[in-house]
């Protein structure tokens, strides 16, 4: 497919993401799409719609901003920022009512008009400090002196 046709594609599923049109946005990926980075997803189409359905209900208002997609033939790179309020159950965590503000990268490999594998990057420190899986990482000292070269 052509550079421009991967881009639009990425474009109209992050539209489609932010609306919440769970099926708008699945149609970029292939049936058997291979994903990592997403924890214990199921592989395929099936995998991403039931997280898709654990992200809206832990975060109903959570969207996100693209930062970057750029394309080199049939690999899409996506940088983007994910925000939401955490309102809802996620991963056995209750409710924190706090709002995430957290950088991810969506690597994207297309054939024939389809992704048919996608990585994910994201903070997952911020991201799960915010819903109280872990301790908030404490922020640098300015007067911590530098780090010795190697």
């Amino acid at each position: 497919m052509p550079r421009d046709e991967n881009i639009k594609a990425i474009q109209l599923a992050s539209e489609r993401y932010n609306a919440k049109d769970m099926e708008g946005y699945l149609a970029l990926y292939d049936r058997g799409v291979l994903h990592h980075g997403f924890g214990s997803t199921k592989r395929g189409v099936t995998g991403l719609r039931e997280q898709f359905q654990k992200l809206l209900r832990g975060f109903p208002d959570r969207r996100i901003d693209s930062q970057d997609i750029f394309c080199d033939g049939e690999k899409v790179a996506h940088r983007y920022m994910f925000h939401a309020r955490h309102k809802g159950e996620y991963m056995g965590y209750a409710a924190t009512n706090n709002f995430i503000v957290a950088p991810g990268v969506l690597l994207h490999l297309f054939d024939r008009g389809k992704c048919v594998e996608v990585w994910q990057l994201i903070d997952n420190a911020r991201f799960l400090a915010a819903i109280g899986a872990m301790p908030k990482l404490a922020r640098p000292n300015a007067d911590a002196p530098p780090l010795a070269a190697e």
